[in-house]
């Protein structure tokens, strides 16, 4: 969560180790990190956006945690699973007597998670914060094998529709209905060069392969460790695996197909914005004739993000939960700038 880390760590009388190096396990750039050592802090994000962000802020930073750590913070997620699998990893790798924070807020479950932790370990202390908590534990001798074993929820898992996946991820349990309700009216229309933007763990894609005729297609995730998934899942040689931001994507060759099921999360609350960016990126990378397919929450505002950017689109189906439309003639730049507004071919 977006907090002063210090004044915790302040109100927690917690003294960070003076020497050795410190992970932070799925950093966060709208985190204020002050109270850490720069030069001896390692941000770890598998998150492409995070990534960079934190790059530019001019930290070290790594999708994984490697080596041995002082102490170690982490960031919850929205996974609880996610969660407790990096507090495993993150005591792991501390040395013994180090110290593991764990930082997080009310909505994205820190106290479920700390009720998981305080069945397997003491807690040092919990602080309380604005809209979260704080709390920590000493790294013992040795980890009880529970928690030792809390670390296979990263680990590539056959789910129910036989595709590899792992805690954290999209929709990892199940294909999600929106993208079955998207690749049902494939059936064979998309052809040449194809573009995934958030490929996920590659189910879409695998759709797309099996029906259309494909020259190639590059699948764009921001998120490493769904990116390793998909390409476990997908063998064809026709398809290309990218860890890429989709907001700063730039291709030199345009597209004939964009299909796209775009996130709309960054922490607990929806954030459609990252959806528009997805479809403003794609009338940017398709050819003047090029069709997005793209699926979204019934309820995400996306019609005016549409008619900006593409001259035609139309809603293939609608169900009580989510809208797949089809949207050809993407808008050139200065178009796109122009526009103002208005309702195009419903």
């Amino acid at each position: 969560m977006a907090a002063r880390l210090d004044i915790a760590l302040n109100q927690a009388g917690l003294k960070l180790p003076e020497d050795g190096q410190i992970a932070v396990f799925r950093a966060d750039a709208g985190v204020d990190y002050t109270a850490l050592p720069v030069e001896r802090t390692l941000m770890v994000n598998s998150d492409h956006v995070q990534f960079d962000r934190l790059n530019a802020l001019g930290f070290r930073v790594a999708e994984l945690a490697e080596g041995d750590y002082a102490a170690a913070l982490v960031q919850i997620t929205r996974s609880k699973a996610e969660t407790l699998a990096l507090i495993a990893n993150a005591l792991e790798v501390t040395a013994v007597g180090g110290v593991v924070i764990v930082d997080g807020a009310k909505t994205s479950g820190i106290e479920s998670v700390l009720k998981q932790c305080k069945a397997r370990l003491p807690i040092g202390g919990v602080v309380a914060k604005s809209h979260g908590k704080l709390f920590w534990m000493i790294r013992p001798q040795v980890l009880p094998e529970d928690v030792v074993n809390l670390q296979n929820a990263l680990a590539l898992t056959t789910n129910k529709d036989g595709f590899l996946t792992a805690a954290g991820m999209f929709s990892p349990a199940h294909v999600d209905h929106g993208s079955a309700l998207l690749a049902a009216h494939f059936d064979g229309r998309i052809k040449g060069r194809v573009a995934d933007l958030g490929a996920g763990w590659g189910w879409l894609a695998v759709q797309a392969l099996s029906a259309g005729d494909i020259g190639a297609i590059d699948l764009f995730e921001a998120e490493k460790t769904a990116l390793n998934a998909a390409a476990a899942n997908i063998s064809d040689p026709r398809a290309h695996i990218h860890w890429q931001d989709v907001r700063s994507l730039k291709s030199a060759t345009p597209y004939d197909h964009v299909i796209c099921n775009p996130p709309f999360h960054q922490g607990r609350a929806a954030e459609p914005a990252i959806g528009v960016d997805f479809i403003r990126k794609a009338a940017e990378i398709l050819k003047p004739n090029g069709m997005l397919w793209l699926v979204a929450n019934r309820q995400l505002p996306y019609e005016a993000a549409l008619d900006q950017n593409f001259s035609h689109w139309k809603y293939l189906e609608k169900t009580s939960a989510f809208k797949a439309i089809l949207a050809s003639k993407p808008r050139s730049p200065s178009a796109r700038t122009k526009w103002a507004g208005g309702t195009k071919h419903r």
